[in-house]
């Protein structure tokens, strides 16, 4: 799974085009709980989409079939300058990625998205968005519902926008779940693929969806170890994650240098906790490399 964030301010041409099969073209605005508090930034318009053209959703979405590789979520925001928008991804109640988006200007049009590898998606499986601010406002929640290829319109559009997409689904794993009782290994590279993938993004939650599929997938005692283990690594580096978005650079060195020794080097997190290590150096403001060299020191 990947998550980008995309931001446009009232004029522009930027292009983004999703070419997939879209759902029903249905306002979902009119479902939103907004916020009323005088403070906070006024929501003009928030929607699921499957691109963007001259920053405005060429869809509004309240269903997509499950060949969807790839939605959007589009909000435009008024007098929210200088505010940090969340785009709080869930499926079916569980939160996956909180994505943050800074809004540049008084009126401000920007948008998330979301690739789906490594999910166990199912039609009448549910996308919830909430959208908040960094300084408290919630400004409101909308559902988007998977359905059957066949059970999915498109609607209107330009038909070069929309060309039809691959057969290929959501609804086959990436490995048929063995028999738990024999307790043999099965191959999880792909599996370890896509975490290695969301953890270089730093998307935590959705690896910790990838990684509990990937238990689904063994009976090994070794292997659900290991799994184990990773599950342990992935919390702590979201925790690591939080502290440097916080800007709590002690903190963070604190439990970089805790992080650095525990987490083995042959873990799919500790390419990510280098990234982390480079990040923190450039928040410190100083070239030093004391914590990966004390990590190495005999």
């Amino acid at each position: 799974m990947q998550t980008k964030a995309a931001a446009g301010q009232h004029s522009g041409g930027i292009k983004v085009r999703i070419c997939i099969v879209t759902g029903l073209l249905i306002p979902a605005l009119a479902f939103a709980e907004t916020a009323t508090d005088n403070s906070c930034p006024t929501l003009v318009s928030a929607a699921f989409t499957t691109a963007v053209e001259e920053r405005e959703p060429l869809a509004q979405l309240t269903t997509a079939p499950l060949s969807v590789n790839e939605l959007l979520f589009f909000t435009a925001i008024q007098d929210g300058n200088g505010e940090q928008l969340h785009h709080t991804w869930s499926y079916n109640g569980e939160p996956i990625v909180d994505v943050p988006l800074a809004v540049g200007s008084d009126y401000w049009r920007t948008w998330s998205s979301k690739t789906f590898a490594g999910l166990d998606l199912a039609p009448g499986g549910q996308w919830q968005v909430n959208v908040s601010t960094e300084s408290g406002c919630e400004l409101g929640n909308w559902t988007l519902t998977l359905t059957d290829d066949n059970a999915a319109t498109q609607s209107p559009a330009p038909a070069a926008s929309t060309p039809p997409a691959s057969e290929k689904t959501s609804e086959t794993p990436l490995k048929t779940p063995p028999e738990k009782a024999k307790g043999d290994a099965v191959d999880l590279s792909e599996n370890y693929a896509v975490i290695r993938q969301l953890l270089d993004l730093g998307d935590t939650r959705a690896a910790k969806v990838a990684i509990r599929r990937a238990r689904q997938l063994t009976a090994n005692p070794q292997q659900l170890a290991e799994l184990d283990t990773l599950a342990a690594d992935n919390e702590a580096f979201a925790q690591l994650d939080k502290l440097i978005r916080q800007r709590d650079v002690h903190g963070a060195r604190e439990l970089m240098q805790t992080l650095v020794i525990s987490i083995s080097p042959d873990s799919p997190v500790y390419p990510a906790l280098q990234s982390r290590h480079r990040l923190l150096k450039r928040l410190e403001g100083n070239e030093r490399d004391t914590v990966f060299q004390a990590a190495s020191s005999p």
